[in-house]
């Protein structure tokens, strides 16, 4: 059972599929890479970017692609540019930078009070974590391209068998396996994020 799971967990796909419906802002090629680029950072990133595409398909309604993004993470990294490559199904949605959306499956960037201050949340399904105070102007796409800090690391990490499929989307990655015991998976972990910054994502998300 053990070689099995980890034989499983091994052939996962190493490309992250992308659907983003049609709108009247987004018909073409260069109006992709346009729509990615911003969700992503706020750098002009088209050349790396263009890179890291595979199996563009236009349809009537939609665009699907494939995104390496072992390999994008890497690319911007190299170059220090401050990026985001989380739920790009979720920030590549034309309206996903608004204040109070109510999506069911992608995160919400919402307003509420504490201590009788107003801050920006961000909420997704019933869990809430807590930006920064709210004003006037604020970007709320600066917010969430800052949502997690990157710095190149190496550790171990132990996370249950169900949470690693979870694990790879977000990297990209599939990390090297040490063992698996007790019902935890212990990998041999080499990506742009903390231990704390992994467990917020497969827990929050």
């Amino acid at each position: 059972m053990c070689l099995f799971l980890i034989f499983y967990l091994k052939n996962l796909s190493a490309y992250q599929e992308i659907t983003i419906q049609k709108d009247s802002n987004l018909q073409n090629y260069q109006d992709l890479l346009e729509r990615i680029n911003n969700t992503i950072t706020e750098k002009d990133i088209m050349t790396i970017l263009e890179k890291n595409i595979y199996n563009i398909n236009f349809s009537n309604t939609q665009i699907s692609l494939k995104i390496d993004i072992n390999s994008l993470s890497s690319d911007l990294y190299s170059e220090s540019i401050e990026h985001n490559l989380i739920l790009l199904n979720c920030s590549t949605k034309n309206n996903f930078f608004k204040i109070n959306n109510k999506f069911e499956n992608c995160p919400n960037f919402i307003i509420k009070k504490y201590d009788r201050e107003t801050y920006i949340y961000l909420n997704y399904k019933k869990n809430y974590y807590r930006l920064e105070k709210f004003y006037e102007n604020i970007s709320l796409r600066k917010l969430w391209i800052e949502l997690l800090d990157k710095n190149k690391s190496s550790y171990e990490l132990s996370i249950k068998p169900s949470n690693y499929k979870k694990l790879k989307y977000f990297t990209g990655i599939e990390p090297n396996i040490l063992s698996y015991e007790k019902n935890k998976i212990i990998l041999d972990f080499k990506n742009f994020y903390n231990n704390k910054q992994i467990n917020f994502l497969i827990n929050f998300f």
